[in-house]
């Protein structure tokens, strides 16, 4: 009798311990999607603050054209290192968002693999338990 006792409370161990191996997996994914929301929110403010360093850099090369006597808007070689400035600072930005759209993509599929592996866990425990019962019923 102690037999089947003891294979059944294994079966059930066998289910409480899949369930909490689901639950780690789900807190892993979960930090994981956070991680990802926080990576996109990072490159926001990192476009931002380059954004910001342009819009600095335009009004230094106005003011310094301006203040050595050049007449702003005048000329190609000014209108070309705003051009310049621009078009580096775009770069920059694009670069900026690219890497953290990889970033956020990155954790998004470490929190889906990790949401599949806790339903991997949970029905291994299950096919441990059904395979436990079949043992009971054959002793």
């Amino acid at each position: 009798m102690g037999g089947p006792v003891g294979l059944g409370i294994s079966a059930v161990m066998s289910i409480a311990a899949a369930k909490q191996s689901q639950r780690a997996y789900q807190n892993d994914a979960q930090a994981s999607f956070e991680q990802a929301e926080l990576a996109g929110i990072q490159a926001d403010q990192e476009a931002i603050n380059r954004t910001a360093q342009l819009r600095e850099q335009l009004a230094s090369i106005s003011a310094s054209s301006a203040g050595g006597g050049v007449s702003v808007g005048v000329g190609g070689s000014m209108a070309n290192i705003k051009r310049r400035e621009t078009r580096l600072a775009d770069m920059d930005v694009s670069a900026t968002k690219f890497m953290g759209m990889t970033k956020q993509r990155q954790f998004k599929l470490q929190g889906k693999g990790n949401q599949l592996k806790g339903k991997a866990a949970l029905l291994s425990g299950y096919a441990n338990a059904a395979s436990t019962a079949s043992k009971i019923k054959t002793t």
